[in-house]
């Protein structure tokens, strides 16, 4: 069952291409994504369209690994998109580093398909959802404000 779109944002006081370098950076997800283990970059070349990510995670009680395509991708790294290839489910995101007084804002949307993996309501699967990316996004926060 397709959950609905879920978007968070954040305001982050550094500038827009030192957040956007950090979270470019795959190394540097276990660091602020609470549920991500480990990401490896599987292409080679700067972030771009096609290029293909390995992530291992924890997502609601269960370890999952999943490869990620980037599905779209401005030159400067400033919005992208991407999609599941690989994994127990489909999930498609997006993010958009924006420039305002005194910093970045960053948004990102999620949709998730969990199809016959959780056995729980679609809504509980999305509340849990939501509230990681906030977490998450706090995280990604402090670590930039505190100068990591």
């Amino acid at each position: 069952m397709p959950l609905s779109k879920l978007e968070t944002s954040v305001e982050i006081k550094r500038p827009l291409a030192e957040v956007i370098a950090f979270v470019d950076n795959c190394d540097n997800d276990p660091l602020w994504q609470a549920s991500v283990w480990e990401t490896i970059k599987v292409t080679d070349g700067p972030p771009a369209r096609g290029t293909i990510y390995r992530a291992k995670e924890k997502f609601l009680g269960r370890i999952i690994e999943q490869e990620w395509e980037v599905t779209d991708r401005n030159e400067d790294g400033s919005y992208w998109e991407a999609k599941t290839i690989s994994g127990p489910f489909s999930m498609e995101t997006s993010m958009r580093f924006e420039a305002i007084d005194g910093g970045t804002r960053v948004t990102r949307t999620l949709s998730i398909d969990v199809g016959r993996f959780f056995k729980v309501a679609s809504p509980v699967v999305a509340h849990i959802a939501e509230r990681e990316m906030k977490a998450d996004f706090e995280n990604l926060k402090e670590l930039l404000e505190a100068g990591v």
